[in-house]
């Protein structure tokens, strides 16, 4: 199991969140625990460096957010689209 510090931009400011998950036959499986709520990776794919997953969040609003990013060594960068409302960018670093 890998953890994750993950930080979302978003039009609303920057939010920092934690991911645990674990790669398994080319999906990603974990969880998110962050302050807009908790919840399961879905939809969880590893391609090489690229991973991508959606997760739901409670607040600021119930929301899906849709994660896809690349991997190099401790970091991984990408983008993420939130509800059908706005799409913003993430950083994640390797605990």
């Amino acid at each position: 199991m890998q953890t994750w510090a993950i930080t979302i931009s978003s039009p609303l400011g920057d939010t920092r969140a934690q991911l645990a998950f674990e790669e398994a036959g080319g999906a990603l499986v974990g969880q998110m625990t962050g302050k807009g709520g908790d919840g399961p990776m879905e939809n969880g794919r590893v391609e090489g460096d690229r991973l991508s997953w959606s997760c739901k969040i409670q607040k600021p609003a119930p929301m899906t957010l849709k994660f896809k990013g690349t991997r190099s060594g401790g970091e991984m960068e990408g983008s993420v689209k939130f509800g059908m409302f706005a799409s913003g960018a993430f950083t994640a670093q390797l605990l």
